[in-house]
């Protein structure tokens, strides 16, 4: 019994000490891994990785953005050619424009065949309807036109102050006079969606579409193209344009709207951005807008200084592609004041007066009149 416990004694002391040495082994050679640096190099290996991946990414980024240049996705190449699915295309300059389904770019005569975004890039849809890209976003950048409101500090002008932001409608309330005339809770509803889709649908898309030219009269259809009477007169109030405006629709990848105070204001800072700097206020000889104090010259005539005459779409000289938001016919917006005296807002000037871009004027509800008009912008959905 004696030589078992003992031989027992024996074992387990053996086992201890071999658990002890293995132990000290397994610590020389993790202090021999660590001391060769093998942990370090592993280290630095995988940081070297992670700078390979960025290295590789900003290349990638950067020739990306060379090959959009160059590849311009060649608007050349899509002209007059409707697109299935909005396309997303570059300028000569590496400018995105972005193409709703449903239509085209094209070149006019006109404007030396403008290819780049600042002289203006005119699309069209399958009715023949103009609209120019206006690039901008909802960021407050210091390189970037912002999609917002503009109070210009113009003091020789009454009326000019930002009066009304349409998404403060969220709380209006219309007059039973407003819902006569056609301005109704719905469609003060109807505007802050509106404007919250405009801001939504720039962001995302970096831009959006104002009509070229006031809306014009083709057989009693309202349509976005040169050479025809302003929708304006009898019977053409606030609430006419608005139907009207939601109504030329045209393609699948985008919606109309009348324009709103936003787009009004960003397409006027757009065009003071590329060529013509003191649009909004100035009433320069150079522009050729329809103004009753001016000379306008255009093909087939002279309107004398000193005359009233309201001319067709597409009679004056375009700023960026874009024609009369100075002159011709003032034009109505969603910017709009409910219960107010005058709750309906004008922009620009008309052929009656000798009024810039800038100004707003407060009218009734009902107002129709021969020097009102509207225009339409285009937003990619």
């Amino acid at each position: 019994m004696g030589k078992l416990k003992k031989q027992n004694a024996i074992t387990l002391v053996a086992l201890v000490i071999t658990i002890v040495i293995l132990l000290i082994l397994a610590g020389i050679s993790i202090s021999a891994l660590t001391n060769t640096g093998i942990f370090a190099k592993a280290k630095e290996a995988k940081k070297q990785s992670e700078n390979a991946e960025k290295e590789q990414s900003q290349t990638l980024s950067e020739y990306e953005k060379e090959l959009n240049k160059y590849t311009s996705v060649d608007l050349a190449s899509n002209i007059n050619n409707f697109f299935d699915v909005t396309t997303e295309l570059h300028d000569e300059n590496g400018n995105k424009i972005v193409v709703p389904a449903g239509y085209k770019i094209v070149v006019n005569d006109d404007t030396n065949n403008a290819m780049t975004v600042e002289k203006g890039i005119v699309i069209e849809d399958d009715r023949g309807n103009e609209y120019v890209w206006v690039p901008c976003t909802t960021e407050d950048s210091k390189t970037q036109l912002q999609y917002k409101r503009t109070e210009w500090d113009d003091k020789m002008y009454e009326g000019t102050r930002s009066i009304k932001d349409e998404l403060t409608l969220i709380d209006a309330k219309c007059s039973d006079k407003d819902k006569a005339n056609g301005l109704t809770d719905d469609k003060l509803a109807e505007i802050v969606e509106q404007i919250k889709f405009e801001k939504e649908s720039v962001s995302k898309n970096g831009g959006y579409y104002i009509g070229r030219y006031e809306v014009g009269d083709e057989n009693g259809k309202a349509v976005i193209k040169a050479d025809k009477t302003p929708e304006a007169g009898e019977g053409i109030n606030w609430s006419a344009v608005y139907e009207m405006a939601r109504g030329i629709g045209g393609g699948t990848g985008a919606t109309t709207y009348l324009c709103s105070s936003y787009a009004w204001d960003t397409a006027i800072n757009f065009i003071q951005n590329n060529g013509f700097p003191n649009y909004a206020i100035a009433r320069e000889d150079s522009y050729n807008e329809n103004w009753s104090d001016k000379n306008v010259i255009y093909d087939g005539g002279t309107k004398p200084a000193g005359t009233m005459q309201r001319l067709s779409t597409g009679k004056t000289t375009p700023k960026c592609n874009i024609f009369d938001m100075g002159g011709n016919v003032a034009e109505f917006t969603t910017e709009v004041i409910p219960s107010y005296n005058l709750p309906v807002i004008l922009r620009g000037g008309d052929f009656t007066n000798s009024h810039p871009s800038c100004p707003r004027y407060n009218v009734d509800t009902s107002y129709a009149y021969i020097g009102s008009g509207f225009r339409v912008t285009l937003f990619v959905k």
